[in-house]
């Protein structure tokens, strides 16, 4: 009998446990609904759906304009490897290895996530033979 009893004892406590948990996340669902109303509302209010444009930067008093840099200086972001590599090459006029090129266009502005952008440079030369020519070990020129 006290076998008995000890096991309907522990399944009501699983129930009440139960029960107690499940009202505890219906009340926690009920505040995250709320929040996100807020936070729908909100969005709503500043205009969420539309890009956001940065204003442009008005100059500091006594401040400097910054200079207009030719087309050959300018920093070379957003570019691919094998564009600047051209661009280089055209104005270098001679061979160059994949070191001088490399540190070349990374001086010139180029922005890499790559570790070794040497590596970048190496396959950008070799995989496009219709565009570069070797003219000796790791030295590389334009195909005119």
């Amino acid at each position: 009998m006290d076998e008995r009893v000890n096991r309907i004892t522990a399944e009501i406590a699983e129930v009440v446990e139960r029960n107690l948990r499940r009202e505890l996340l219906r009340e926690r669902e009920a505040m995250l609904r709320s929040e996100l109303e807020a936070v729908r509302a909100e969005l709503g209010r500043i205009g969420a759906g539309r890009p956001f444009h940065r204003a442009a930067r008005k100059p500091v008093l006594g401040s400097h304009p910054q200079p207009t840099l030719p087309a050959s200086s300018r920093p070379m972001r957003g570019a691919s490897a094998r564009a600047l590599i051209t661009r280089t090459l055209k104005y270098s006029r001679r061979p160059m290895t994949i070191k001088e090129l490399t540190k070349a266009i990374l001086k010139k502005g180029w922005k890499t996530t790559r570790k070794y952008p040497t590596k970048t440079v190496d396959a950008a030369l070799r995989n496009n033979p219709q565009e570069f020519r070797r003219t000796a070990p790791s030295t590389f020129e334009l195909n005119r």
